[in-house]
Protein backbone atom coordinates (compact mmCIF):
# COMPACT_ATOMS: atom_id res chain seq x y z
CA UNK A 1 0.00 0.00 0.00
CA UNK A 2 2.96 2.14 0.84
CA UNK A 3 4.30 1.98 -2.61
CA UNK A 4 1.10 2.65 -4.02
CA UNK A 5 0.16 5.78 -2.17
CA UNK A 6 4.15 6.96 -2.94
CA UNK A 7 3.29 6.65 -6.69
CA UNK A 8 -0.25 8.03 -6.01
CA UNK A 9 1.36 11.33 -4.99
CA UNK A 10 3.96 11.58 -7.36
CA UNK A 11 1.41 11.39 -10.31
CA UNK A 12 -0.90 13.69 -8.88
CA UNK A 13 1.19 16.10 -7.58
CA UNK A 14 2.53 16.28 -11.60
CA UNK A 15 -0.56 16.64 -12.86
CA UNK A 16 -1.76 19.35 -10.36
CA UNK A 17 1.42 21.20 -11.15
CA UNK A 18 1.64 21.09 -15.42
CA UNK A 19 -1.92 20.53 -16.84
CA UNK A 20 -3.99 22.04 -14.00
CA UNK A 21 -5.05 26.04 -15.24
CA UNK A 22 -7.17 27.64 -12.61
CA UNK A 23 -5.89 31.19 -11.00
CA UNK A 24 -6.81 29.89 -7.31
CA UNK A 25 -3.86 27.51 -7.87
CA UNK A 26 -1.64 29.91 -8.21
CA UNK A 27 0.45 30.23 -4.92
CA UNK A 28 3.67 30.71 -3.38
CA UNK A 29 3.67 26.70 -2.70
CA UNK A 30 1.02 24.11 -3.23
CA UNK A 31 1.64 20.33 -2.80
CA UNK A 32 0.72 16.99 -2.50
CA UNK A 33 2.25 15.90 1.12
CA UNK A 34 0.93 12.57 1.27
CA UNK A 35 -2.05 10.05 -0.19
CA UNK A 36 -4.19 7.02 1.96
CA UNK A 37 -5.69 4.90 -0.56
CA UNK A 38 -7.80 3.03 0.74
CA UNK A 39 -7.42 -1.07 0.72
CA UNK A 40 -10.11 -1.81 -1.99
CA UNK A 41 -8.49 1.58 -3.94
CA UNK A 42 -11.67 2.88 -4.90
CA UNK A 43 -10.91 6.00 -2.69
CA UNK A 44 -7.95 8.22 -2.03
CA UNK A 45 -7.08 11.17 0.95
CA UNK A 46 -5.09 13.41 -0.95
CA UNK A 47 -3.56 15.82 2.08
CA UNK A 48 -2.12 19.31 0.35
CA UNK A 49 -0.22 21.91 1.49
CA UNK A 50 -1.10 25.72 0.24
CA UNK A 51 0.66 28.65 1.12
CA UNK A 52 0.41 32.17 -0.61
CA UNK A 53 2.65 34.61 -0.43
CA UNK A 54 4.35 35.41 3.20
CA UNK A 55 3.56 38.99 3.30
CA UNK A 56 0.09 37.89 3.63
CA UNK A 57 -2.19 38.02 6.40
CA UNK A 58 -2.91 34.81 7.96
CA UNK A 59 -6.69 35.32 6.99
CA UNK A 60 -5.46 35.95 3.23
CA UNK A 61 -3.75 32.11 4.04
CA UNK A 62 -6.66 30.52 4.70
CA UNK A 63 -8.34 31.42 2.18
CA UNK A 64 -6.31 30.96 -0.30
CA UNK A 65 -5.61 27.65 1.11
CA UNK A 66 -9.11 26.84 1.46
CA UNK A 67 -9.97 28.10 -2.30
CA UNK A 68 -6.85 25.61 -3.54
CA UNK A 69 -8.76 22.64 -2.16
CA UNK A 70 -11.73 23.68 -3.65
CA UNK A 71 -10.08 24.36 -6.92
CA UNK A 72 -8.92 20.45 -6.85
CA UNK A 73 -11.78 19.32 -5.84
CA UNK A 74 -13.46 20.47 -8.79
CA UNK A 75 -10.42 19.06 -10.97
CA UNK A 76 -10.88 16.13 -9.27
CA UNK A 77 -12.71 14.07 -12.34
CA UNK A 78 -10.01 15.36 -14.45
CA UNK A 79 -6.99 14.28 -11.79
CA UNK A 80 -8.68 11.23 -11.90
CA UNK A 81 -8.73 10.53 -15.46
CA UNK A 82 -5.92 11.43 -15.99
CA UNK A 83 -4.01 9.63 -13.56
CA UNK A 84 -5.91 6.38 -15.01
CA UNK A 85 -4.25 7.15 -18.23
CA UNK A 86 -1.16 7.23 -16.94
CA UNK A 87 -0.96 4.72 -14.44
CA UNK A 88 -1.12 0.79 -15.01
CA UNK A 89 -3.04 -0.18 -12.40
CA UNK A 90 -6.43 -2.27 -12.01
CA UNK A 91 -8.16 0.13 -10.16
CA UNK A 92 -7.06 3.78 -9.79
CA UNK A 93 -8.96 5.43 -6.67
CA UNK A 94 -10.94 8.47 -6.75
CA UNK A 95 -8.98 11.45 -4.99
CA UNK A 96 -10.88 13.27 -1.93
CA UNK A 97 -8.73 16.73 -1.48
CA UNK A 98 -7.94 17.93 2.41
CA UNK A 99 -5.56 20.46 3.38
CA UNK A 100 -2.87 19.20 5.36
CA UNK A 101 -2.80 21.13 8.49
CA UNK A 102 0.95 19.54 9.65
CA UNK A 103 2.88 22.21 8.16
CA UNK A 104 0.98 25.35 9.00
CA UNK A 105 1.25 24.18 12.65
CA UNK A 106 4.83 23.77 12.32
CA UNK A 107 5.35 27.62 11.13
CA UNK A 108 2.61 28.55 13.93
CA UNK A 109 5.12 26.87 16.45
CA UNK A 110 7.97 28.56 14.73
CA UNK A 111 6.38 31.77 14.99
CA UNK A 112 5.69 31.56 18.60
CA UNK A 113 9.29 30.41 19.50
CA UNK A 114 10.60 34.02 17.97
CA UNK A 115 7.98 35.28 19.94
CA UNK A 116 9.15 34.22 22.93
CA UNK A 117 12.81 34.74 22.05
CA UNK A 118 12.22 38.19 21.54
CA UNK A 119 10.85 38.83 25.11
CA UNK A 120 13.57 40.65 26.99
Amino acid sequence: MERVNDLLRDTIAEVVARELKDPRLDLALLSVTEVRASRDLRNATVLVSAMSAPNSTEQEQDEAAQGAVHALTHAAPFIHRTIRRRLSMKRVPWPAFELDQRIAGAAEVQKRIRALSDVP
